[in-house]
């Protein structure tokens, strides 16, 4: 665990002082960067996408500092690396050859795109998707790269079935694309080393890439990635009740315990029938309807996803906004009067402006993790007649859209599961039984006429390729942080015992908080993992190739 006192690192269960850090990061391998976080919650934060596919990346504080990042390019890819298909495809990237010191042999830093925002030139000199790697590149001499994943942003193969879309074909991509610029850049390609960097799914890839491509790729950081694939993920609500017991965020056990009870409570006035207390509930909460708890779809929405946001993925210290991060919404929860319903109202209303709740299970789509939700927000997003979702031969649906609102649906279907439930019996802090699996699996069925059964052996599939949590390869780094829920299916224990394949936690920190330009982390444990994945990539780019 990376704490917020350097002087007290350890590595797992290993002792790890400040001087020892860089002796320590030779035998590591580092991963960084990032997109956009997987969804959280289910597929709530891909729905938002699907509103505002720009939505906010980091500006740069300084666009004078990156005086030779090519806006826009293209690589002609195969379409399937793994079969005789001679089609093509367009996919874009972006350099940055600033500090690259070619004469002295400076390494290539690649940052690996994943499922959104679309990338954009800021992503090679500030952004919250590679800015480790950015602000590393001055220290090594290196040569940037930033790669858009096959089916995201501008480098969806127009017309081109879905099947094609896959993390396998990804890594071949990245194989492709060494290539070609290791040609273009005229680089030694018995010397120079690549350094992937990615941040959940993009992690994975970045991850997957060293695993496979150990001859092209010299070492990875695998930020927040969570490579045990898994059907049914109660590990995400699992971690999000934990992390409101994070004192370094301003957690507590009784704040935890207050967000439980109270969705207990919740789930047993709808479990015994009790009108009275539904409707008292729907006013201590401010429904619009006084009825709306009695109609079982919104009480399932409501309770079921939980009734107010704990931002467990994202949490930020510095968010001053009412019941915004976990600190502010423990702060609230105790310092409010009354049981455990008024506590949770109290944050509600924060969180939700002071104005009525309105009843109905679409009322809170956007905060819910439904598949079913998901779904019919994206029939409503697309153009009349592009998406079928029931009964349409699976072909038909393969190549419904040509955009990528349904690639990392599609890559949950056929790769990774990933669906987050809050079962009964779990340390989920909602109600429980309510966010069930068959919920967040129809999708597959509707979506792609995929059935549940066909999800649980592709999940065992990337299980068997990539080694789940447990992978055998070397310098690789495994930053987690302890308040994200990706933690939860993440690679917690080293294969190798820390020696080349590092496994770290950092106190307090959200998904891949590391990742974020520096101006923009406040908490001194994620400056410090920072600064600690930097150290290992320096050292292991000492070692030979």
């Amino acid at each position: 665990r990376i704490g917020t006192d350097p002087s007290d690192w350890t590595v797992k269960n290993t002792s790890m002082t400040m001087a020892a850090r860089t002796s320590m990061a030779v035998a590591a391998v580092c991963w960084f960067g990032g997109v956009r976080a997987l969804p959280a919650g289910g597929l709530r934060s891909y729905m938002r996408a699907l509103e505002d596919e720009t939505a906010a990346v980091s500006q740069p504080s300084n666009k004078a500092a990156a005086r030779s990042v090519d806006a826009e390019l293209y690589l002609t890819q195969k379409l399937d690396h793994l079969g005789g298909d001679a089609t093509t495809f367009e996919q874009r990237y972006f350099v940055n050859d600033t500090f690259f010191d070619a004469a002295a042999g400076g390494p290539v830093f690649l940052c690996v795109g994943g499922e959104g925002p679309a990338l954009d030139a800021s992503v090679l000199y500030h952004s919250v998707h590679c800015s480790d790697m950015t602000e590393l590149a001055p220290r090594a001499g290196a040569l940037m790269f930033a790669l858009e994943h096959r089916y995201y942003g501008k480098s969806v193969p127009v017309g081109a079935p879905r099947e094609y879309l896959s993390s396998h074909q990804a890594v071949y991509d990245i194989a492709t694309f060494v290539g070609a610029m290791t040609s273009k850049y005229e680089l030694d390609a018995d010397a120079t080393k690549w350094v992937t960097f990615g941040g959940s799914y993009p992690g994975m890839v970045s991850g997957f890439a060293r695993l496979k491509l150990p001859h092209l790729i010299h070492a990875s950081v695998s930020s927040s990635s969570p490579w045990r694939a898994k059907v049914d993920m109660q590990e995400y609500n699992d971690v999000v009740g934990n992390a409101l017991a994070v004192t370094s965020v301003g957690g507590s056990d009784e704040c935890r315990e207050i967000v439980a009870r109270g969705h207990a409570t919740l789930a047993g006035f709808a479990q015994s029938g009790d009108t009275a207390s539904l409707q008292e509930a729907a006013a201590t909460f401010d429904f619009c309807d006084a009825d709306a708890l009695l109609d079982d779809a919104t009480f399932k929405t409501w309770a079921g996803y939980g009734v107010i946001s704990v931002p467990a993925q994202e949490n930020d210290p510095a968010d001053s906004s009412p019941a915004g991060n976990i600190g502010s919404i423990c702060a609230t929860l105790l310092a409010t009067e009354g049981d455990d319903l008024a506590k949770l109202a109290a944050v509600s209303k924060l969180q939700n402006g002071d104005h009525c709740l309105a009843g109905g299970a679409s009322s809170f789509a956007s905060s819910s993790s439904s598949s079913e939700a998901f779904v019919s927000a994206l029939a409503a997003a697309l153009p009349a007649g592009s998406l079928a979702v029931k009964n349409a031969p699976k072909s038909a649906l393969l190549g419904a859209v040509a955009s990528d609102a349904l690639s990392w649906p599609w890559q949950t279907c056929t790769e990774f599961g990933f669906y987050q439930t809050c079962e009964v019996g779990s340390s989920c802090p909602y109600a429980q039984g309510y966010d069930t699996l068959d919920d967040e699996i129809a999708m597959c069925e509707r979506l792609f006429n995929i059935s549940a059964d066909e999800v649980a052996q592709n999940v065992d599939f990337a299980n068997l390729v990539y080694g789940a949590d447990a992978p055998r390869a070397s310098r690789i780094l495994f930053p987690n942080g302890n308040v994200d829920p990706w933690s939860g299916l993440g690679v917690s224990d080293s294969p190798d015992g820390n020696v080349t394949e590092i496994v770290f936690t950092v106190d307090g920190a959200s998904h891949h908080a590391w990742t974020h330009p520096a101006d923009t982390i406040v908490q001194q444990s994620v400056k410090d993992a920072k600064l600690f994945i930097q150290d290992t990539v320096m050292a292991w780019l000492q070692l030979p190739k």
